[in-house]
C-alpha cells in the first residue's frame, strides 16, 4: 500500500508577485530582539512557560527553525490568508495591510499547517504557496520567522493520482504531507528542501482510504489505513509510517469509521466512532505509542465528533458535538468533556488556554464562547447572512490564537476579529472579502 519513489530532482522556485517584506520590523531591530528572546527566556508566547509538553515537543537544531532569508522577530507574524475571485492575499491585522500571495488560483478548500498554504479543487489540483510566516516552538519559548511568501507548487507538480479530489496537509519540522480525499493518496515532502523552495518527494502513500489522514509526527508519520473489514476504500485503522513509508512495527491500531485528525503538542489524535486514537512519538524518534481514548460511556453515535479543530501547537481540540453542543478534548490528560450549549453548534475549536476556553459558532449565527460549565458569552448574529439551510459553508470557519478569533462573513465581504477573553467583544471588522480564509503565521 505504500511506495517508496527516489526522490524528485529539486527545482528553483519561482518568486511571487509580492515585494521584500512587505509589512516587515526594520532588520536590525528585529533581529537584536529575536536573540535577546533567546538568551533571556519566553518570548512572546509566554503561556509556553507552563506547558510541561514544551520542552518534548521543541524543535532543535541550528538556528531554532531559521532559514537562509527569513528574519526572525521578537512576535508570532499572524496573517489571515483570504481567497476571493482567484486572488489569494495574505491580510496582515497589526497593520491592515494585504500583499498578494498568488492570482488565478481555482480553490474549493484552503488549508494551512500554520505556514504553507494549500489551496485545492475537488478535481485533485493544488497549489502550494509559502505564505512566508512561522513559527517554531523551542523549549519555554518560541521563534517567530519571517521571509518572502512564494509559490512552491502549481497545479500538476503534486499529483493526487486518479480521483484525487480535494487535499489537506500537515507538517512536522521535519515533514509535510499532502493526502488526497477522493483517491486515498498522501505525497510526502521533505520539510527542508519545502523551506527552500523546492519540491522533493519522500514518499507515496497509498490506501488511506476515502477521506483518509497522513499527518506528520516528527520524523514518523500517522496514517490511515483501509483494511477492507469495513469496505474498500473506507479507512477503519490507524498506523505508523517512517519517513520513507515503511511501517512502523507494533504502531496499529483499529479506528471504525475513521474521521478526521489532528497533530497536538502531545501528539497526533486521530477520532474514531468509539473515540480517539492518540498516537505520541518514543524518545528515539523511531518508535510510537498508540493509545485508546475512549467517549464517555453512553455517548450517542449522533453526538460523535467528525471533525477537530485547535489553535496549532497546543494540547487541547474541539469538536462539534452532534446538537448538544461542543467537545473538549484534552489530549495531554486523555480525557474528553462534553460543553452543553443552548443551541447547536456549527463550529467549535480549541483555544488551548488554561480556562480550557472553546469558540464556536452556533446554529443562529452567532460566536460564543464557552467553557467547560457551559456559556461564557456571545455575539449578535454575525454570521447569519451566511447560513444555508442551517449551515455555513464548507470555507468559513473559526482561526484563533491566543487572544483573538477570525471568522469570515463571506455575504457581507468582512472578516470579523472577536476578543473571546473579553466577553465575546468585536474588537474589528475588516473588509476582507474571503470566500474562503485561514490563519499563517502560528
Amino acid at each position: 500500500m505504500t511506495s517508496r519513489p527516489a526522490r524528485t530532482s529539486r527545482r528553483p522556485a519561482r518568486s511571487s508577485t509580492v515585494g521584500r517584506r512587505a509589512l516587515l520590523l526594520p532588520v536590525a531591530v528585529a533581529s537584536a530582539l529575536a536573540l535577546a528572546a533567546c538568551g533571556s527566556g519566553p518570548a512572546a508566547d509566554t503561556d509556553d512557560a507552563a506547558d510541561p509538553d514544551a520542552a518534548a515537543t521543541a524543535t532543535t537544531g541550528a538556528g531554532h527553525g531559521f532559514v537562509e532569508g527569513a528574519d526572525e522577530l521578537q512576535e508570532p507574524q499572524l496573517r489571515l490568508v483570504a481567497l476571493a475571485d482567484g486572488a489569494l492575499t495574505a491580510f496582515d491585522p497589526a497593520t491592515e495591510q494585504s500583499v498578494t500571495l498568488a492570482e488565478g488560483v481555482d480553490a474549493t478548500r484552503l488549508g494551512t499547517d500554520g505556514r504553507y498554504v494549500l489551496a485545492s479543487t475537488d478535481d485533485g489540483a493544488v497549489t502550494l504557496v509559502d505564505g512566508g510566516a512561522w513559527t517554531v516552538p523551542h523549549g519555554d519559548h518560541s521563534h517567530y520567522y519571517l521571509a518572502d511568501p512564494r509559490v512552491v507548487a502549481e497545479p500538476g507538480e503534486i499529483d493526487g493520482g486518479d480521483g484525487a479530489g480535494e487535499a489537506r496537509i500537515a507538517s512536522s519540522a521535519s515533514l509535510t504531507a499532502v493526502a488526497f480525499d477522493g483517491s486515498g493518496t498522501g505525497v510526502v515532502l521533505d520539510g527542508e528542501a519545502l523551506a527552500d523552495g523546492e519540491l522533493d518527494e519522500r514518499a507515496r502513500v497509498e490506501g488511506l482510504g476515502a477521506e483518509g489522514v497522513l499527518v506528520p509526527l516528527g520524523g514518523l508519520l500517522v496514517a490511515s489505513t483501509a483494511t477492507g473489514a469495513a469496505g474498500e476504500d473506507v479507512a477503519d485503522a490507524v498506523r505508523v509510517l517512517t519517513a520513507d513509508g515503511d511501517e512502523v512495527d507494533g504502531a496499529l491500531a483499529s479506528c471504525p469509521d475513521l474521521r478526521g485528525a489532528a497533530a497536538t503538542r502531545v501528539g497526533v489524535v486521530v477520532g474514531c466512532s468509539d473515540g480517539a486514537v492518540l498516537v505520541t512519538e518514543g524518545d528515539d524518534g523511531s518508535s510510537a505509542a498508540v493509545e485508546r481514548v475512549p467517549y464517555p460511556a453512553g455517548t450517542a453515535p449522533a453526538d460523535v465528533a467528525t471533525a477537530f479543530e485547535q489553535r496549532p501547537g497546543r494540547p487541547a481540540l474541539a469538536a462539534v458535538a452532534g446538537t448538544r453542543g461542543a467537545w473538549l478534548l484534552d489530549a495531554r490528560a486523555r480525557a474528553w468533556t462534553l460543553i452543553e450549549t443552548p443551541e447547536p453548534l456549527l463550529r467549535a475549536t480549541a483555544v488551548g488556554d488554561p480556562d480550557d476556553t472553546v469558540v464556536g459558532v452556533d446554529a443562529s449565527g452567532r460566536v460564543v464562547v464557552l467553557s467547560p460549565d457551559g456559556l461564557v458569552a456571545q455575539t449578535e448574529p454575525l454570521l447569519a447572512g451566511d447560513l444555508v439551510d442551517g449551515a455555513l459553508p464548507e470555507g468559513v470557519r473559526l482561526e484563533v490564537d491566543a487572544s483573538r478569533s477570525y471568522v469570515a462573513s463571506p455575504s457581507t465581504g468582512q472578516v470579523h476579529e472577536i476578543d473571546h477573553a473579553d466577553a465575546a467583544r468585536v474588537a474589528r471588522s475588516f473588509a476582507l472579502p474571503a470566500s474562503l480564509l485561514v490563519e499563517t503565521g502560528r
